[in-house]
């Protein structure tokens, strides 16, 4: 399926045919982050931007903007724009404390944690139905590998 994917995007089976290994392989899992994407923001129709927001506010109870965007490896403006459209949605409170009123800090609303019960019900169902065919050796595996990617993204 993937092979099909990549010539139908491509318009040809030139990627399969002229690249290396490691070229395809990095192809194919940039067109699985946008399918994860797609299909997440289809069944949840929301961002998965939004629930890693809710989550991260939920688990420290309160953290600063400054925070959230290091933990979300947002530009700070990126960070804004999603902050204002849950405020507007009345998930979250911005307030600022009279000992710095330079950082602004943010906690979920009652609905915003009835919002993130309901969204985390509704990850981990499209979680399940993602990893179905995989056993727990295969997700560890793939979990192991992932990590060793990421670590050396950090280090370029």
């Amino acid at each position: 399926m993937i092979y099909q994917l990549i010539g139908q995007v491509l318009g040809g089976w030139f990627v399969i045919e002229h690249c290396s290994e490691k070229s395809q392989l990095f192809y194919r899992m940039h067109l699985l982050c946008k399918e994860m994407n797609n299909a997440f923001e289809a069944q949840l129709k929301t961002s998965f931007t939004k629930v890693e927001i809710l989550y991260h506010i939920d688990h420290r109870q309160e953290l600063s903007q400054l925070e959230l965007q290091h933990l979300l490896v947002l530009d700070g403006a990126a960070v804004t724009r999603h902050l204002r459209r849950l405020e507007e949605e009345g998930l979250i409170l911005r307030s600022k404390k009279e000992q710095d009123k330079r950082v602004t800090y943010i906690r979920l609303t009652e609905l915003g944690v009835q919002e993130l019960q309901v969204l985390s019900e509704q990850r981990q169902a499209f979680q399940e139905k993602l990893l179905c065919k995989f056993t727990d050796e295969e997700i560890v595996a793939l979990t192991d590998v992932l990590q060793r990617m990421s670590n050396n993204v950090k280090n370029i």
